[in-house]
């Protein structure tokens, strides 16, 4: 009996302070997309009650710091779990630069802000390199993110979860990295983190995503949740010289359907140009830390890298792209017996000659709540079914 009593104890305790299970949770994927819109709904509706999950209360806001960068701490109702939820781009000057600024950095290095030296490690393998940019912007959240995650230590709270959308996104995944090779006298090695990115750019070269996802996507403790039409997860501009040919290849012979020959020229004309495509953002990140300085004040960079092979940390998942109802150019049309004659419909009554209505809003397809209906829908219809605003529309329109 004591014996039982002593295993239960052990696991207790175990689980007090390691309550993540591994693989992807839709539940937790839509609390934290959620979580993700508080920025939106504050801007737009100066609350951001109607988005948060009832679950969770936000007990802190760290100040903008940087390059506009801000995160917020979640705590659920039963004070065991965490969630620091990253801001993704805003609409200042320096949040854009922070995109801008893709030279590939050494994942282990130093940045010198004055006399301050931030020394930071992303990833053991020498080759591994990093989003210039982003680690920027981590180096002046770092001690706050700390800080807070001491606070939570102090109440008992060692799960605790990474999110963000866009930049916010790419910010947590480096925030993962970083935090995971923090001495033990800097971070409590009880604490347990799971990361969940949103439309997030890619944050490193192929040899920094390889190990990322073996530490950390691998074993189920960080997903990418991309929309296939969103151009950000994209980004940066990139060659890859290692998947090109195979990825391009199989699609052409096995999957003609989805076979973009347009898009196969572009990642063909990167592949060849290598390293060419490493000196153009070399140069243009030379030009944006001039500006940065200047916003910033003086602060100096490791060495960039020649190559721009950038490579997301895992294959993400997939949400469907947001179906905005078609809008004609002129309406009109639809009483012209002569056009109507003229033009073709299908089934369903759209006509045939797509240049007759309005451009797809493709730059919407990248709003968080956008990402947040998409997950309804596929993973909580009935859910999905009951909403209001199916997908995002600003209330001026």
């Amino acid at each position: 009996m004591n014996k039982l009593l002593i295993m239960l104890f052990a696991l207790l305790c175990v689980d007090s302070y390691a309550q993540h299970s591994p693989g992807f949770d839709a539940k937790e994927a839509r609390d934290f997309i959620q979580i993700c819109n508080s920025f939106t709904y504050l801007d737009l509706h100066d609350s951001d009650d109607a988005i948060i999950p009832q679950e969770y209360t936000r007990i802190y806001t760290s100040p903008a710091v940087g390059m506009d960068n801000l995160f917020q701490v979640y705590v659920n109702q039963s004070k065991t779990k965490a969630v620091l939820n990253f801001r993704g781009s805003t609409d200042q000057k320096s949040s854009w630069l922070e995109n801008m600024y893709s030279s590939l950095v050494p994942a282990k290095d130093t940045i010198f802000k004055g006399e301050t030296a931030f020394l930071y490690k992303c990833a053991e393998d020498e080759s591994a390199a990093i989003h210039a940019g982003y680690i920027l912007g981590l180096s002046y959240c770092a001690d706050d993110v700390l800080k807070q995650i001491r606070n939570l230590n102090k109440q008992g709270i060692f799960t605790i979860y990474i999110t963000g959308h866009s930049q916010g996104g790419a910010l947590a995944q480096m925030t993962r990295a970083y935090l995971y090779f923090l001495p033990k006298s800097k971070l409590d090695p009880k604490n347990a983190f799971k990361v969940y990115a949103f439309a997030n750019p890619m944050i490193g070269n192929k040899a920094f995503a390889q190990e990322y996802q073996r530490r950390f996507a691998d074993p189920g403790y960080s997903f990418l949740i991309h929309n296939p039409e969103d151009i950000v997860p994209k980004m940066p501009v990139s060659y890859n010289d290692s998947t090109f040919w195979k990825s391009n290849l199989q699609t052409m012979l096995f999957d003609r359907e989805n076979f973009s020959f347009k898009g196969s020229v572009k990642e063909g004309l990167l592949s060849m140009m290598g390293s060419n495509v490493g000196k153009f953002n070399n140069g243009i990140s030379t030009n944006v830390q001039g500006q940065l300085v200047k916003l910033l004040g003086d602060f100096r960079m490791p060495k960039y890298r020649k190559e721009s092979n950038f490579m997301h940390t895992s294959d993400p998942i997939l949400l469907p792209p947001t179906q905005y109802p078609l809008e004609l150019k002129d309406s009109s049309i639809l009483q012209n017996d002569s056009l109507m004659r003229i033009y073709k419909r299908d089934a369903n009554g759209v006509f045939e000659e797509k240049s007759l209505y309005k451009k797809d809003k493709v730059l919407l397809q990248h709003k968080p709540y956008n990402y947040y209906t998409a997950l309804l829908k596929v993973y909580f219809l009935a859910d999905y079914d009951r909403l209001k605003d199916k997908y995002f529309v600003l209330r001026n329109e």
